[in-house]
């Protein structure tokens, strides 16, 4: 049984993030270079949630892209409620002015976080009226939905080209976080040292501020050939087009195992490379070149 099946529901994104390989729509804006973003289509999606019920408890709609930009975000969410499964929204909260009473509204919802780090990155003007929104929501949320886990992500500790402007946009974002719950007294957590032991910080109810290291996608490490990794055993992802890979890093589908519109996901789960690249992880062999490429595994002792 799987903790978490990610379903990509569109590739989408409103935001050009430098950590992520996803950028703006050009869909948008047609051009010969630039590759189309898409929608995952009903039919596909209903046919993900229901071999997705049958193998896991939770569900995220994202892999890549800005999953509330899917025309059909609140009725895939209403499909979920005929469903034993729970969502876990990962979102850069830019729409949540327009998706926030839906969400609220559904009891399939367990968690939301917020990846709050991306507004370090954009004019101050746009950066606090998404973050005066993303807060708006966690005050109705503590009283409508006390039961609701609300993440507000600061994924960008560590060394980079762009990090003294983030660490200013932290203590900003920290300020008015803290402030805005605890009221103008309120001491703030020091995110200067960062440590991966003490990651999450207590805000209010089950509002918590997580604070991370900047986030690596596979390729950007130095190659290893070993190591292991919760792939196949805690989760597994679905990209766009149905093609199931083992990780939800995996967004070019470099480890494809098969196609969920073929064959249903125990199938694909069963099949030899499934078996093989699980046995691998069990013996910390990394035998595919995206794994070995890849720095995040690494965190798994």
């Amino acid at each position: 049984m799987l903790n978490s099946v990610y379903i990509e529901i569109t590739d989408a994104c409103n935001l050009n993030c430098s950590f992520c390989p996803c950028g703006k729509q050009p869909q948008l804006v047609p051009s010969p270079s630039a590759k189309t973003r898409t929608f995952m289509d009903s039919a596909l999606f209903e046919r993900c949630i229901q071999q997705t019920a049958l193998h896991a408890e939770n569900v995220y709609f994202h892999i890549l892209g800005e999953p509330t930009l899917h025309p059909g975000f609140v009725h895939y969410i209403k499909t979920l409620e005929s469903t034993p499964l729970k969502l876990n929204l990962t979102t850069n909260g830019t729409t949540i002015a327009r998706v926030g009473k839906h969400l609220l509204q559904s009891p399939a919802l367990r968690q939301v976080n917020f990846s709050t780090h991306a507004y370090g990155e954009l004019d101050a003007s746009h950066a606090y009226s998404y973050l005066q929104d993303v807060l708006d929501f966690c005050q109705v949320a503590l009283v409508d939905r006390p039961d609701l886990y609300v993440n507000l992500r600061l994924w960008n500790a560590g060394d980079y080209p762009d990090a003294n402007r983030q660490r200013k946009w932290n203590q900003l974002l920290l300020a008015r976080i803290f402030r805005t719950f605890n009221g103008e007294d309120s001491p703030t957590p020091d995110l200067e040292h960062f440590c991966s032991r003490h990651k999450s910080f207590p805000v209010k109810g089950r509002l918590y501020l997580h604070q991370d290291s900047r986030f690596e996608w596979p390729g950007s490490g130095t190659e290893k050939a070993t190591g292991t990794c919760h792939a196949l055993e805690t989760h597994v992802g679905i990209l766009l087009d149905g093609r199931v890979v083992a990780c939800c890093l995996d967004y070019q589908g470099k480890i494809s195992l098969g196609n969920i519109q073929e064959q249903s996901l125990d199938e694909i789960l069963k099949a030899p490379l499934a078996q093989k690249l699980r046995e691998g992880f069990k013996k910390r062999e990394l035998r595919h070149p995206l794994c070995r490429n890849c720095s995040f595994c690494r965190r798994f002792k």
